[in-house]
């Protein structure tokens, strides 16, 4: 049986980020905004828009406003996927990643399919939609459908999405509901209640680096909305992001994720709900406190 705290671990797999890394920066602004491997470091083919420091392991971006630091970003990024120099960019999306600052000023923003090459934040949203009844608490659970690149056939909370630049968390959220479960905007709008985040940094390795380089450090920041829904209700996929979406207990639940059968973020997210709704607490989980602060971490460089 997999432990609670196992759960978090198996997520949050960077307790502290790996020695020999180069700290991203930002020109006018202080502070630390990613972390690049060395050998994403020696691959770039770093040019006017870059100051690199080897002695003190530091990649900056140069410019002085959010124009000129975003076409310095793609026209370094054009360049790289252009000769093949990573693996990670032949999937590019034109879907643009924000990088905020401090006071979440927008000072950037990247090609979605880079942001692990810098480390940087990236930001999602989740929706957990449940019906609570005499026999207790259900969650509508989606399967991931079996083309997705990572995690195909895993299980994940109802609805679930990237947040991409010049979006707010509850405007994506309301697009992907409607997007991923065909659940309506006048119910989501209505019903979805912002119940905290999910923070945490992992690395991509072998298995899920699926043709991307390993190694890439990734920062995330989940936020979490609830929807308690009546019987009428039922989320049905739409986009095919998911195969399917069903009704499960809690026992249910319990079962898949110690079958290791939900992604790690999503099963962080319902130990999260469980917490939340009580199931979880300091009286029947010896390492509460721990799965507490581990489910929101400092990740140690500027979010939103």
């Amino acid at each position: 049986m997999i432990s609670y705290i196992d759960l978090c671990e198996n997520c949050d797999r960077l307790p502290e980020y790996p020695k020999g890394c180069y700290e991203f920066l930002i020109e006018g602004f202080a502070g630390v905004f990613g972390h690049l491997i060395e050998p994403t470091v020696k691959s770039f083919s770093w040019n006017k828009h870059w100051a690199v420091d080897h002695d003190k392991k530091t990649v900056k971006l140069l410019g002085d406003s959010f124009e000129t630091r975003r076409s310095g970003l793609e026209e370094t990024l054009v360049h790289e996927r252009d000769i093949g120099t990573f693996n990670v960019l032949k999937r590019w999306t034109e879907e643009r990643f924000p990088i905020y600052g401090p006071d979440r000023e927008l000072v950037a923003d990247i090609e979605r399919s880079a942001a692990g090459l810098f480390g940087i934040v990236t930001y999602g949203v989740q929706l957990i939609t449940y019906c609570e009844n005499e026999d207790g608490i259900s969650i509508w659970a989606a399967r991931r459908a079996a083309n997705k690149v990572l995690y195909p056939n895993k299980l994940g909370v109802t609805v679930g999405g990237s947040l991409p630049a010049k979006e707010t968390p509850f405007e994506c959220l309301v697009r992907e509901a409607q997007e991923e479960a065909s659940l309506p905007l006048s119910l989501v709008t209505k019903a979805a209640k912002s119940v905290g985040i999910l923070s945490y940094v992992t690395a991509s390795d072998v298995k899920s680096a699926k043709g991307s380089e390993p190694g890439l450090i990734r920062a995330e920041v989940q936020y979490i909305y609830d929807m308690k829904v009546g019987p009428d209700v039922k989320p049905t996929p739409f986009d095919h992001e998911a195969s399917d979406i069903s009704l499960y207990s809690i026992a249910e639940i319990k079962k898949a994720l110690d079958d290791g059968d939900f992604t790690p973020a999503n099963a962080c997210l319902m130990l999260d709900f469980f917490i939340r709704h009580g199931l979880v607490t300091y009286e029947n989980e010896v390492n509460y406190v721990r799965i507490l602060t581990r489910l929101r971490r400092s990740l140690g460089i500027h979010t939103a």
